[in-house]
């Protein structure tokens, strides 16, 4: 079986303009690209209605069920339209203004601040361009603000805005947010990441505003951790979550740089204990912008967030805005492969794995299913599933062997995308049928090369097939028997 197949760790890779032609695509999808993210923070509603729509025909004529994560761009601060570039030096007095996105005519650097600069006091920073040039604050009025520049660089449009260490009040979603969402419901995008995440309360809120516009399904939202704030709320925020995004770019420029390692682990690990799906995202390959080989740091970046038990791996303006995209993704698949072989090495890594709850019986059934293959000699896990929750059971206790997510829906497949080790697959049974669907998820399996004949598995399911919340069953399974395997082996 291909090392490709046999990845746990997925990658998410975001659409751009690198991505528009369908080749490339097509490689990506063909390359492991187990999600595709859409970015809010750039393009309008038409290009990425054309991106999803090119993904989804790609992925169909490839037999792929890939996701589809719509990333909100929040009330990110940016600077607005500068009619060029302003080159700005040490020591330069400079005023920051708010406004729209009306191009700037005068001296002064806009920005679309959310009411925000008059929160500001003096002695505070403005950090520009991921922290790259920062102004110190001497002077605040109504909607402008008096700095000195303590680090130059040429600052142009677009570029974010941060007030590190400062209390800012901004509204969870904007406007622009709910308008994106509403999109993206009809689009059907697979999860939500919410950006600028500070406290439980701002999860809830983005719940119950995708839940206003889609009231009948549940979509999975992915809070997006940049805030010092929300370091503070952590649990509760994972907690409320279905997944949770190290978001090392704003993060980096909020907090000092060398804290940022420790919060990854500490995140990482109480995702891993709680059992929430992790992304570990920014500047992983960055060098790739340009380069067609990433730097050894870079590589060891990636394999130390996976030795910390993250679930996926994202890669932004490398295949966003990149010259080597699908270069980008072959590197990171394949530091990705090497590194999760030695997640049973306890000498460079010890996974945390969740105890199972003992309120649901899914937990118990999943936490299982992951000990019976320490026992016997097991091939894989069938997960047989409507909803792909008992699929997501399983994932959270990091199984050694791969995990199949069989579903009879696309969109249940779709959504088993983010989870660690699982490899989902859609069966055309009626799904009335438990044991034909059972089999067929078997013949899947033997399909792709990962069992055989003869192979044990373990079967996880529910009886009745087709009810949501019913997983009740486990049974180890002979490939190519029809009854429970003989325990005489």
């Amino acid at each position: 079986m291909s090392a490709l197949l046999m990845r746990r760790v997925k990658i998410i890779c975001t659409l751009g303009p690198a991505t528009e032609a369908e080749p490339v695509l097509s490689a990506l999808v063909a390359g492991g690209m187990d999600i595709a993210r859409l970015n809010f923070s750039h393009g309008t509603h038409e290009i990425h209605k054309r991106a999803a729509e090119r993904l989804r025909s790609v992925a169909k004529s490839q037999g792929k069920y890939v996701g589809l994560l719509a990333d909100i761009s929040g009330p990110k601060l940016r600077v607005g339209v500068l009619l060029e570039p302003l080159n700005l030096k040490v020591g330069d007095s400079v005023e920051l203004r708010e406004t729209d996105d009306s191009p700037s005519h005068d001296a002064s650097i806009p920005i679309a601040a959310f009411g925000t600069l008059s929160q500001l006091t003096p002695g505070e920073t403005v950090s520009f361009a991921d922290g790259t040039i920062v102004v110190k604050v001497v002077g605040v009025s109504a909607s402008r603000v008096q700095g000195t520049v303590e680090v130059g660089g040429i600052l142009t449009s677009r570029k974010g805005v941060n007030f590190p260490r400062a209390q800012i009040k901004l509204p969870s979603l904007t406007p622009k947010d709910i308008a994106d969402i509403e999109f993206c419901l009809e689009l059907g995008v697979d999860f939500f990441a919410i950006s600028f995440v500070r406290r439980v309360e701002d999860v809830l809120h983005a719940r119950e505003v995708i839940s206003k516009f889609s009231p009948r399904h549940a979509h999975r939202i992915i809070s997006k951790i940049e805030r010092p704030e929300a370091l503070e709320d952590i649990e509760a925020i994972v907690r409320a979550s279905d997944g949770i995004m190290v978001a090392r770019g704003d993060l980096g420029v909020e907090i000092p740089p060398e804290q940022v390692p420790i919060e990854q682990k500490r995140i990482i690990h109480l995702c891993n204990t709680i059992g929430r799906p992790v992304v570990t995202a920014t500047q992983m390959l960055e060098s790739m912008v340009h380069s067609t080989m990433p730097t050894r740091a870079e590589a060891t970046d990636v394999a130390n967030a996976i030795f910390d038990g993250t679930d996926a791996v994202m890669l932004s303006a490398e295949t966003a805005a990149g010259d080597h995209p699908i270069d980008a993704l072959e590197y990171m698949a394949r530091i990705s492969s090497r590194a999760e072989k030695e997640l049973q090495n306890q000498e460079l890594t010890l996974l945390n794995r969740p105890e199972p709850s003992r309120e649901t019986i899914a937990d118990g059934i999943g936490y299982c299913a992951e000990q019976l293959t320490r026992y016997l000699p097991i091939k894989a896990i069938i997960a047989v599933t409507e909803s792909g929750h008992s699929a997501r059971v399983i994932s959270k206790f990091r199984p050694s062997v791969p995990v199949i997510g069989a579903t009879t829906n696309a969109i249940a497949a779709r959504s088993l995308s983010l989870s660690f080790g699982v490899m989902p697959a859609v069966v055309n049974e009626s799904s009335a049928d438990t044991e034909k669907v059972i089999l067929s998820a078997l013949d899947y399996a033997k399909h792709i090369g990962l069992v055989n004949d003869g192979d044990l598995c373990v079967v996880v399911a529910g009886i009745p097939f087709g009810v949501r919340g019913t997983t009740n069953l486990v049974k180890v399974q002979r490939v190519g028997d029809g009854f429970l395997v003989n325990p005489d082996l």
